[in-house]
């Protein structure tokens, strides 16, 4: 058995909207027995009331969360420590951020950035945090005005996170080191039985390059950033290319 991870954003989809060529493709390889996962910085809420018809399991929150239908895989939520300073660091430069539970989302900082973030995430409305100490956390996103901005909110997070900007969104979903896509490559393989050598690793982002270099194949986008290409073991065409049926076809998935 293989499994194959994909990224959504850039990657799987623009938007929701899955090229139909990728759709197929999936198709045949789940029917030959083969394992899909969707790999992705987005919630649980958001994966599975968008994907579910593409996938037999997600890895979401950018690799603290994993699950195959009922059953959990990875479980690392983010620590009271890592939030308080999550939410002080981005308080002191005024940028907009939300924390993604297992089903819910919650916002902090301006009230300016809460409608960006509802258009961003699709979830409705976003309740405001009213206890950073008491959330059930597992990644998180942040929303700000402008490229300096996101900067700013970078260099104020530290080392301790991996931005990853969504593009033409005033965005970006936001890894905390210590739990990443490339862990739970590896944790799901083995929780699942499939060697390494067996699992394939799909991605356009810098949030994606763990998982392309822990997969026993990793396949860049044609869109994908340059230091992603250069770690991947192939490099196929954009997203709206047939990007992703080229490479499956290629390894022989679909």
């Amino acid at each position: 058995m293989r499994i194959a991870f994909f990224d959504i954003d850039g990657t799987l989809a623009t938007g929701t909207k899955v090229p139909q060529s990728a759709a197929d493709a999936l198709a045949r390889m789940r029917a030959k027995g083969d394992l899909v996962f969707i790999c992705t910085g987005r919630a649980r809420a958001y994966v599975e009331a968008n994907f579910s018809q593409y996938a037999d399991g997600f890895v979401c929150n950018n690799g603290r969360m994993a699950f195959m239908g009922d059953r959990t895989l990875v479980d690392k939520q983010l620590s009271a420590q890592q939030i308080a300073h999550i939410t002080k660091a981005l308080d002191g430069v005024g940028a907009g951020y939300a924390f993604f539970e297992v089903h819910d989302a919650y916002f902090g900082g301006p009230e300016k950035y809460r409608e960006t973030a509802e258009q961003v995430l699709k979830l409705g409305h976003l309740p405001c945090i009213e206890d950073p100490a008491a959330l059930h956390a597992y990644n998180f996103d942040i929303y700000f005005d402008d490229t300096a901005h996101r900067q700013r909110a970078t260099e104020a997070l530290g080392d301790m996170c991996l931005v990853n900007p969504h593009g033409p969104h005033p965005s970006a979903d936001v890894t905390v080191i210590g739990a990443g896509k490339g862990d739970a490559v590896r944790d799901v393989a083995a929780a699942l039985g499939v060697g390494i050598k067996d699992t394939y690793a799909f991605g356009d982002g810098i949030n994606d390059l763990s998982m392309i270099q822990a997969a026993g194949h990793g396949i860049a986008m044609g869109n994908a950033v340059d230091e992603l290409k250069q770690a991947a073991e192939y490099v196929t065409a954009d997203i709206d290319q047939d990007g992703v049926a080229q490479a499956m076809e290629h390894f022989g998935l679909a």
